[in-house]
């Protein structure tokens, strides 16, 4: 999309049916002498070919009826240029329930949409039906409309309910927004919508829960700035964050848990790779926000990997032997109690809180002041610096690789893996060749020792299990406890051989900034 494009910033969220009259009370909604809210019923068609070739696009066409009059609308997905709440709009009134796709968008819409593969094939996929209230409400001098919608998106496949708030700005600053769904965040158990109408309904239609994720490239601009490239790289991540919270509120997969992960990880390394610039009790503040939600889900990812890696090629040499088979069912509950935590921690007020909190501080941009001067530097320069600082943490333990105690090695990991994703971040902004070897190094290292990692990791595991195979034969018990632990052992062992060649060949590796 281009910056002339028409944009939509807009923050949406569940709520509670059982907290809707409290919301439609509360102080902020009901100011004297100020008229209700205008209501509405909104019937909406989205449209897609057979292949849902829009969807894929990630464009979303839909005529909405309103009385007598019909508005055709045509949305495309959130982008790290424009924020993660705005997306490009294209309005236009239309004479009946049917598309009218001349002129629609920019260059890139006016062709998709006006292909034979898309124009000849439209049909319609769903229908969201939907009764809509709308207060005008101001907030740090932003004038922010807030929308209640109840209903439904129906289709032959189903139905599915809708009880949503929507915080569009209207004008002014966004944290405006930010300020007032915080503030009716204090009593609404509002949770954040991850999927938009269309999503659902194409969800409904496909009879598929979203899908995990994998980070998108990130490009950052040659003469961009240190400012302009923080932001990006933070909207960057919490996109990320965001398209993977639906996998895991609705499919509760292992893979939507881990790129949910690797989204944190994303973030808390981009605040580090910033952290010169950033005062230190303000990166802190961010950092205990991000920091609470990685330990939260830390622990199902270690069940995962013990589960469907460890146990898995445990019993695939040893065979159904008697014991594992009682140790491979305490196993599997304590990775269903570990997502059960998970559902209770994406529900709980304090990680709404948290989400809003990052959002709003990043999309607001109120870090750049604390920038000074350094926020127009050419981000390539600051670049430079961070990657040096990172890569010298790491040499400075890697150095000594024979010598390294557990702790030690965990720490290397650590700082290997922030020395990644900085690298990931800024690699746009230098030689593609000599980035893409650095970090190939880089991440076969960063491999090794999460392997060992996930050995040493599964020995504390094995206490947890033990615990809760108290009541089981303690001679079938102490041979199950033998086995796992021996593989970890042995698996520890391998991954120490093989790291010093893996650390050699990153060590060699030429550095791409220079």
């Amino acid at each position: 999309m281009t910056d002339g494009d028409p944009r939509e910033i807009e923050l949406k969220l569940r709520i509670p049916p059982e907290a809707l009259s409290r919301l439609r009370n509360h102080r902020l909604l009901r100011r004297p002498g100020k008229a209700g809210p205008v209501q509405k019923r909104m019937i909406s068609t989205y449209f897609d070919t057979p292949d849902f070739r829009l969807m894929r696009e990630q464009v979303a066409l839909r005529v909405r009826k309103i009385g007598q009059r019909h508005i055709q609308t045509v949305k495309c997905a959130p982008t790290v240029e424009n924020g993660v709440n705005s997306r490009s709009e294209w309005e236009r009134e239309v004479a009946a329930v049917k598309p009218a796709l001349k002129g629609v968008g920019n260059k890139r819409l006016r062709k998709l949409l006006g292909g034979p593969k898309v124009r000849k094939h439209l049909a319609p996929q769903f229908v969201t039906d939907v009764k809509r209230a709308t207060w005008p409400l101001k907030r740090n001098g932003s004038l922010v409309e807030m929308a209640i919608d109840v209903g439904e998106i129906k289709s032959s496949k189903g139905r599915v309910p809708v009880c949503e708030a929507e915080f569009e700005l209207k004008s002014g600053p966004i944290d405006g927004v930010y300020a007032l769904v915080q503030e009716l965040h204090k009593s609404i158990p509002f949770t954040l919508e991850p999927l938009s109408k269309a999503e659902r309904g194409f969800a409904l239609v496909r009879r598929r829960p979203p899908r995990a994720q994998r980070a998108q490239p990130l490009q950052l601009d040659q003469d961009c700035t240190t400012a302009a490239a923080f932001q990006r790289i933070g909207r960057a991540c919490l996109l990320h964050l965001r398209a993977n919270e639906a996998a895991v509120r609705t499919a509760r997969n292992p893979e939507g848990v881990h790129q949910f992960r690797v989204a944190i990880r994303r973030l808390r390394s981009a605040l580090n790779a910033f952290r010169d610039l950033l005062p230190r009790a303000e990166r802190r503040r961010i950092n205990s926000q991000v920091r609470w939600i990685a330990q939260r889900f830390g622990h199902a990812r270690d069940w995962d990997v013990f589960n469907s890696v460890l146990l898995r090629q445990v019993r695939s040499r040893v065979g159904n032997d008697r014991s594992l088979v009682a140790f491979a069912a305490a196993a599997k509950a304590a990775r269903a109690d570990a997502y059960a935590a998970i559902s209770d921690t994406i529900v709980s007020p304090r990680y709404t809180e948290s989400l809003l909190t990052l959002e709003g501080w990043w999309e607001s941009g109120s870090w750049a002041d604390s920038l000074g001067k350094d926020r127009d530097e050419p981000a390539c320069e600051y670049a430079r610096r961070s990657l040096k600082k990172l890569h010298r943490r790491v040499a400075k333990l890697g150095e000594h690789l024979e010598t390294l105690t557990e702790p030690e090695l965990h720490e290397l990991r650590k700082r290997a893996k922030k020395l990644r994703y900085a690298a990931e971040f800024f690699r746009s902004l230098f030689p593609p060749k000599a980035a893409k070897s650095y970090i190939k190094a880089l991440s076969e290292m960063q491999d090794r020792l999460g392997s060992l990692n996930d050995g040493v990791a599964a020995r504390q595991l094995l206490g947890e299990l033990e615990k809760r195979n108290e009541s089981m034969d303690p001679a079938l018990l102490a041979r199950a406890t033998g086995v796992i632990a021996g593989w970890c052992a042995a698996r520890v062992s391998d991954d120490l051989k093989q790291l010093p060649a893996a650390w050699a060949k990153f060590a060699d590796t030429k550095l791409f900034w220079k």
